[in-house]
């Protein structure tokens, strides 16, 4: 018995102690939590007292101007309508001054200095969004939105999540290179500057907003004073504060280049290279214009991806323009080089002496092929390796109708460059070039 008395005693005494105390904790923290909501609540009679009214501006000299400092962080960009110029965002709104009404000490309500507050209970300012599309542009802040952290000091912070459409003016003259500035234009709602001065204040920036398209790159303030005509007195101006926060976008680049700048630069390329076939294969003029209908078929794709703008047009417009331009004109210089090289009409134009160098020497000099000086020796050194050499025959010589004008023949050597005719000399040039 004895035994038993020891060992069930301690045990005992253990489970009632941490049942006390365990009991102890819960009230006291329940008492405390009271007694918090107490002082809360003893702040908020103490403040809100029958001479308070919540229409009045926040000061105890009505001469005084009344403060209000805004901070706008954008966490997300929702959309960039282009083809409008409407830019959707989700931000962080912060509106703060300063309420000479509602300030108490610490020491008599037990050292509480913060206290939660609905908007609804004290005057808040009253400011839009001037350049929004939204018609609740005029509920920047308002009461159902948002929630008020009211310091010992009076100082007031309201803050409220705002998801808005605004203007956004674009400027895609280097589109897809392209930076963009979207202005947000905040104003007092009927408040003259010496009733209420509105400023801006640049809150912490970061790179959350991005998105596939667009980079949020920085964020600017401006604050400014505008004059208007004062409709009650003939000849008053009044002056309005407002804010300006600018949010710089720029643009990803690489969709574009990859699929609309490095596909129509090849495709001008190919087309181009139509000229690597010699003139009797009978190519040259399907594949320019297989090449042609293929950038008519690329351009038509990509019309609905190019921005659209009143103001300037995209230079990555005007290049696929160019491009499509140029791989047309393939088509009637493979037509100019067949004619040149298998006619049989004398060419006039060489018969001018400036035009005969320009052609037999500068331009294979540029072209970085062989000058006419050259080539009856390259034409020897061919003609002994493959036999015969070819030689286009003039018009006096096929007076035969069975004969194909616009064959070509195999003849005998042509050693001396004089023995040819300026024709010829055109038609070696030309047929060496391309």
């Amino acid at each position: 018995m004895l035994l038993a008395t020891r060992i069930f005693l301690p045990a005992a005494r253990l489970i009632c102690t941490t049942v006390f105390n365990n009991v102890l904790k819960y009230f006291l923290i329940v008492t405390q939590a009271r007694f918090s909501r107490n002082l809360e609540e003893r702040v908020r009679d103490y403040l809100l007292h029958e001479n308070y009214t919540r229409r009045d501006r926040p000061v105890l000299d009505s001469s005084r101007t009344v403060h209000v400092t805004m901070r706008l962080q954008t966490y997300a960009m929702l959309d960039l309508n282009e083809r409008d110029e409407v830019l959707t965002t989700a931000s962080w709104l912060n509106v703060m001054w300063k309420d000479e009404r509602l300030t108490w000490n610490p020491a008599e309500f037990g050292g509480l200095n913060i206290v939660v507050m609905h908007p609804d209970e004290i005057w808040m300012p009253k400011i839009f969004l001037s350049n929004s599309f939204n018609k609740d542009s005029l509920e920047v802040t308002s009461p159902e939105k948002g929630s008020i952290i009211l310091t010992s000091e009076g100082i007031v912070d309201f803050g409220s999540p705002l998801v808005q459409s605004t203007h956004c003016p674009l400027n895609v003259r280097y589109f897809p290179f392209d930076t963009q500035i979207c202005p947000f234009l905040f104003s007092p709602v009927n408040q003259y500057y010496e009733h209420m001065y509105l400023s801006a204040d640049k809150a912490f920036f970061g790179s959350t907003a991005s998105n596939l398209e667009w980079n949020l790159l920085n964020e600017s303030i401006a604050n400014l004073l505008y004059n208007f005509s004062n409709h009650l007195i003939d000849g008053n101006v009044s002056t309005y504060s407002g804010a300006v926060i600018c949010l710089y976008l720029q643009r990803n680049p690489n969709h574009y280049i990859y699929t609309i700048i490095i596909p129509s630069t090849m495709m001008c390329v190919m087309a181009f290279a139509t000229f690597l076939a010699p003139p009797d294969s009978g190519e040259r003029i399907s594949l320019g214009v297989s090449m042609v209908l293929g950038l008519t078929v690329f351009q038509l794709l990509i019309s609905d991806t190019l921005p659209v703008s009143d103001k300037e047009s995209p230079v990555l417009g005007i290049y696929l323009t160019i491009n499509f331009a140029l791989a047309c004109l393939t088509v009637p210089l493979s037509l100019i080089n067949i004619n040149v090289a298998y006619s049989y009409r004398k060419l006039k134009i060489v018969e001018h002496v400036r035009m005969k160098k320009l052609l037999f020497e500068c331009l294979p000099y540029y072209l970085c092929v062989c000058t006419y000086n050259a080539r009856p020796e390259v034409g020897k050194s061919d003609s002994l390796q493959k036999g015969s050499e070819l030689k286009v025959k003039n018009l006096k010589e096929h007076n035969d109708l069975s004969l194909n004008r616009n064959a070509v023949h195999p003849l005998e050597e042509a050693n001396s460059k004089d023995s040819l005719s300026d024709s010829e000399k055109v038609t070696f040039s030309l047929l060496h070039i391309f």
